[in-house]
């Protein structure tokens, strides 16, 4: 199934870079995968929509969840507090 999202929704240089293309847990509560984007500027909605497109082709499988969250490169969030 992840292959057929990746191959229906390739990545997209032009909206994000691949950092961590996929770093995999095993907890008790099932498998966790996570994906780490650098997102280029002003396509923050474009990486979100690709990665939602990909995930939707998931839900039908019980249990399954998704969380997305937006984080700040050092150098991003050095420039919130002014620096």
């Amino acid at each position: 199934m992840y292959l057929k999202a990746m191959t229906k929704y390739p990545d997209d240089n032009k909206i994000a870079v691949p950092i961590v293309q996929a770093a995999v847990v095993a907890t008790p509560q099932g498998i966790k995968v996570v994906n780490i984007f650098d997102v280029k500027k002003g396509k923050l909605d474009d990486a979100l929509a690709l990665a939602v497109n990909r995930m939707v082709m998931f839900y039908d499988i019980q249990g399954f969840r998704v969380t997305f969250e937006t984080y700040l490169n050092l150098e991003e969030a050095m420039k919130t507090i002014g620096m």
